[in-house]
């Protein structure tokens, strides 16, 4: 018979949630307080914020088997090759290389539970990275009869990373294999990810948020959804990526901070979007902000080309086919995508020390 740990449990750490939704049998984490979410999304959307992608169920046990009684909704319909809702449970998380077990959920709201056997058997971490693009309700976890379970204590480096669907994770195979989820795993940091799909367009209320959340590292992807929805043009872009680094620098004065420009995007590198930006446009302004900001005494700011982490040469790693807008990393692409990002970290000291 399996011992069951409620979802409220205070042994279970859901790390890289920025609140949590507790209501009658289940707990929901959020990327935003979600009593103010609407703040944060005034227009819409609401619902990526209650996405977890980048969150994790963090626990130590020494059971063989696991359990997950949960609630999780169908992912939105999207251009291109549609998201599944899936769970990674990684075994030997406090390893260097854990073992990654795939799950896909049953996505309908209602209750449903999934199992998972052939966990190590000794105390070790288990982590359950969470589905990318599905809200999600975790109800119970279930493990063997006899099995211990404790909190996982450890502390590493926190990173709060802002972004659009390409961070949020679109087409990667699994939540623990999107390149957020990859580079926090390959550098040994804590990721709390901000990224809303549709919704990365220099709001101020993601300044602040960023802001208050602890961080030793910062970085943030900045372009795509600007130019394709037309929030900012030529004039108010390199002012508004002024005002939100200056936000967020009032709680983390001198964090490192690198801001990431668009990577490649076939079809729109050289098309106006509707404030007449272009993509090679947008990333042009993004670095002139930048070094504007440096100019001015950041210099714990720094800027990373996208077309030096995913270019021209990587379009054949894009998700959608040919005929359809290319702009998310597939599942190779993900795990380029990660290697060239924390290399451009690395290449300019961005990297916080080890806890």
């Amino acid at each position: 018979m399996a011992t069951w740990v409620p979802h409220d449990d205070p042994r279970l750490r859901y790390r890289g949630a920025v609140s949590l939704q507790r209501e009658s049998g289940w707990t929901a984490p959020w990327r935003v307080p979600y009593e103010e979410a609407a703040l944060h999304l005034p227009e819409g959307g609401v619902g990526r914020a209650a996405m977890p992608a980048g969150v994790r169920i963090a626990f130590r046990t020494n059971s063989t088997s696991l359990a997950c009684r949960y609630h999780a909704d169908p992912p939105p319909r999207l251009n291109g090759p549609q998201e599944v809702a899936r769970i990674d449970v990684v075994h030997d998380a406090d390893r260097a290389h854990p073992t990654i077990t795939t799950v896909e959920l049953d996505a309908d709201g209602d209750a449903h539970t999934m199992h998972v056997t052939g966990l190590p058997g000794r105390m070790t971490t288990i982590e359950l990275w969470l589905p990318t693009y599905s809200q999600f309700r975790l109800r119970a976890l279930g493990l063997d009869s006899e099995a211990q379970v404790q909190a996982d204590t450890t502390e590493r480096p926190r990173w709060v990373h802002y972004g659009s669907s390409v961070s949020q994770g679109r087409g990667a195979a699994s939540p623990a294999r999107a390149w957020p989820a990859l580079v926090a795993r390959c550098a040994g940091w804590d990721l709390t990810s901000l990224a809303m799909g549709a919704a990365c367009y220099l709001q101020p209320m993601a300044a602040r948020l960023m802001r208050e959340l602890p961080a030793d590292l910062l970085t943030a992807c900045i372009g795509i959804n600007i130019q394709a929805l037309g929030t900012h043009n030529a004039d108010s872009l390199i002012a508004a990526i002024v005002g939100f680094v200056r936000t967020v620098r009032e709680g983390h004065p001198t964090t490192t901070f690198t801001v990431l420009s668009t990577v490649v995007a076939p079809d729109r590198e050289q098309t106006p979007g509707p404030s007449g930006l272009t993509i090679a446009e947008t990333r042009m302004h993004v670095r002139r902000a930048v070094e504007l900001l440096r100019e001015h005494g950041d210099t714990e700011l720094h800027y990373l080309d996208g077309l030096e982490v995913f270019g021209p040469d990587q379009a054949e790693l894009l998700l959608e086919p040919v005929g359809i807008d290319r702009l998310h990393p597939s599942p190779v692409g993900h795990a380029v995508f990660a290697d060239r990002f924390l290399n451009g970290l690395r290449a300019r000291g961005c990297v916080p020390l080890t806890v």
